[in-house]
């Protein structure tokens, strides 16, 4: 799909959506339902977006840990020492 498609595409879901924000429900339960379902519109794309800031900061930590021990360098000496010593096995 080419990028002026899909740009042509995104303006008409967003022309859409703002034509059913624009009607307004008729009775109160009707405007519960609304509220509901926009909240869990809100949920799944809060879902959606990945990681929470406990879980960026445990990986952070743990890749750092691989720096300040030096894991970067042995596995670069290692994957470059190793196959001179061992040869091709080819």
């Amino acid at each position: 799909m080419s990028p002026v498609l899909f740009f042509q595409e995104e303006e008409e879901n967003v022309g859409q959506e703002e034509k059913q924000e624009e009607e307004k429900p008729v009775n109160e339960s009707e405007e519960a339902e609304e509220k509901e379902a926009k909240k869990q519109k809100e949920e799944e794309k809060r879902k959606k977006l990945g990681c929470n800031d406990d879980e960026v900061l445990a990986v952070l930590g743990h890749e750092l840990g691989h720096w300040k021990l030096s894991h970067n360098l042995k596995n670069l000496v290692i994957g470059q020492v190793l196959p001179c010593i061992l040869g091709s096995q080819e």
